[in-house]
């Protein structure tokens, strides 16, 4: 298509159209305009400063922006698809998922996908071919020395809504290419901080101590769900029967008002069980979490899980005495990833000898693809992705994601109703304590949003399902505390919450510790609910759209 022309520098301007056209389509469309052509202005800018270095070899510069040039498909597939642009919870996620889950999420896009990365450096090596070797010095000066005093006036232009840094940074923090290697990095960062904190994480002590006199046998659990959302749980007054085993359940108390702390699970379970604030995230690096609060008071803890992960999680997962992970890969006809696997391990582990035992139970829940959540006979609501297969944000189609949705939440019922009968059966203390990592987008509005990763949370993503089942050997021993429990149970609360409220049923006392933020105090204290969104940005989950 460019064969009538000569070798021009104008080319290089369509290299750049090439880079910055995604981002700038992509904040038009959401009425962005402002920052749109900001954005493209200094991006373009930012990769014309280097013409005065490569004015003799203008294609080899070109050459070395290839690697630019191959992530601009991910970022449009990441705008068209999901509507949200590459951000820190992506690389996260792409850290933190296995080739199956992977597949799950992007199954239906990969040939959309690789037409699009053939049509994007078709056009790179067509541009490439017309470019000139060189340009002359007067015109690499004008061109270079131009750009930079563009970049450094933008700030002045836009107004003063921060000090200069910051505007400066958040232009290109928000603009591809620079977005990227920001995102990447922050999230580098977040293991370097990891890494550094291992000492003082190491010599933590929470000095706890479990109030005498039980003498019978105890085992409490802790099940942490997944992408699990409050108001389409029957038990909290959803339409659909999909609690039919939990709702005949006694001793259970119901939690209405309850939040999360973060957006993903790779940030929100770590906050769930350590009791960091989300406004202090890095503390969690720095504190041992409630495995730890029970294994000095003299339990035995247990890990079971069929998730991955290599990060934040895994760093308070490892203190465990015993962890037991499902394989990532299985010729089992059941698919790995539905909790009901991990039943028989829960058995085991009952089983073992031992009067003190803290289990954790990480399930897969509700994670996209929903459909593979749950075998057939839970197929209730129809039709459904389990016959149909579709685009995880195809709004056209939200019926069938949210039928297949739900019966992910009938079938989380079915297994944590599994989880109290096996442990009722058992003459011991107990207790067993639910609650979902975050909630989910189900094209709830006009925004259309699919899933829970976009930087800045829905009220979807913040309103989350906790119960707390006890045995009437617990009630016996702590009558008053459940009683506190049932007369807070409509109160704003967040996942903040449950390390304390968990410590103190269990009869755990922590010196220091914040006894108001307790669920089993008569005065228990309300607080301003944060939550932890992209970029590690703060929100008021109360003020969330």
């Amino acid at each position: 298509m460019l064969k009538n022309y000569k070798p021009s520098f104008r080319y290089f301007f369509l290299i750049i159209l090439l880079v910055t056209g995604a981002d700038f389509v992509f904040l038009v469309h959401d009425q962005k305009i402002k920052i749109a052509l900001i954005g493209m202005v200094c991006i373009s800018c930012l990769l014309l400063i280097p013409i005065i270095l490569f004015r003799n070899h203008l294609r080899l510069y070109a050459w070395l922006l290839s690697p630019i040039i191959f992530f601009v498909p991910f970022t449009i597939a990441c705008m068209v698809f999901y509507h949200v642009p590459i951000n820190d919870s992506m690389v996260v996620i792409t850290i933190n998922t296995n080739s199956q889950e992977a597949f799950e999420l992007i199954g239906g896009y990969i040939l959309p996908f690789l037409i699009l990365l053939s049509i994007v450096f078709l056009v790179y090596f067509l541009l490439l071919s017309k470019l000139p070797h060189t340009i002359s010095l007067q015109s690499s000066i004008w061109i270079s020395l131009t750009s930079f005093l563009l970049i450094v006036s933008v700030p002045f232009l836009i107004g003063r809504e921060s000090s200069y840094p910051k505007q400066l940074k958040g232009i290109f923090y928000s603009y591809y290419p620079t977005s990227f290697f920001y995102s990447v990095g922050l999230v580098l960062n977040q293991y370097k901080v990891i890494h550094a904190s291992t000492k003082q994480r190491q010599q933590f002590k929470f000095n706890s101590i479990q109030s005498p006199g039980i003498s019978k046998k105890q085992v409490y659990i802790l099940v942490l769900g997944e992408s699990s959302r409050y108001d389409h749980w029957s038990i909290n007054g959803y339409f659909r029967n999909t609690n039919p085993k939990l709702s005949n359940q006694q001793n259970l108390i119901t939690f209405s008002n309850t939040h999360t702390n973060a957006y993903i699970t790779e940030y929100s379970v770590p906050l769930i069980i350590t009791g960091v604030n989300p406004s202090v995230f890095e503390e969690n690096y720095k504190r041992k979490s409630i495995i730890d609060a029970f294994k000095e008071a003299g339990f035995y803890t247990y890990w079971i899980s069929n998730q991955i992960d290599h990060g934040n999680i895994s760093l308070h997962r490892d203190d465990v005495d015993m962890k037991i992970l499902m394989p990532q890969s299985s010729k089992s006809t059941i698919n790995i990833h539905q909790d009901v696997e991990l039943l028989p391990k829960l058995e085991s582990v009952l089983n073992e000898p031992g009067d003190k035992k803290l289990i954790v139970l990480h399930f897969q829940g509700s994670h996209y693809d929903y459909s593979v959540r749950y075998p057939n006979e839970f197929d209730i609501y129809k039709p459904s992705n389990k016959k149909f297969k579709t685009l995880s944000n195809d709004y056209k189609n939200k019926e069938m994601i949210v039928n297949s949705y739900d019966n992910s939440i009938l079938y989380t019922d079915y297994i944590l109703d599994s989880v109290i009968s096996i442990i009722k059966s058992k003459p011991v203390v107990s207790s067993v304590l639910y609650i979902s990592d975050h909630g989910e987008n189900l094209f709830d509005d006009d925004r259309h949003l699919s899933q829970h990763a976009y930087p800045i949370p829905s009220k979807y993503i913040a309103h989350i399902p906790f119960f707390i089942w006890y045995s009437d050997d617990l009630h016996k021993i702590s009558p008053n505390k459940i009683a506190f429990l049932e007369g807070n149970k409509n109160k704003k609360s967040s996942a903040q919450n449950v390390f304390f409220t968990y410590t103190d049923l269990c009869g755990i006392k922590i010196p220091g510790e914040d006894s108001l933020l307790s669920l089993c105090n008569p005065k228990f204290k309300e607080t301003t609910r944060n939550i932890l969104g992209g970029e590690f940005k703060i929100y008021n989950s109360d003020s969330l759209k």
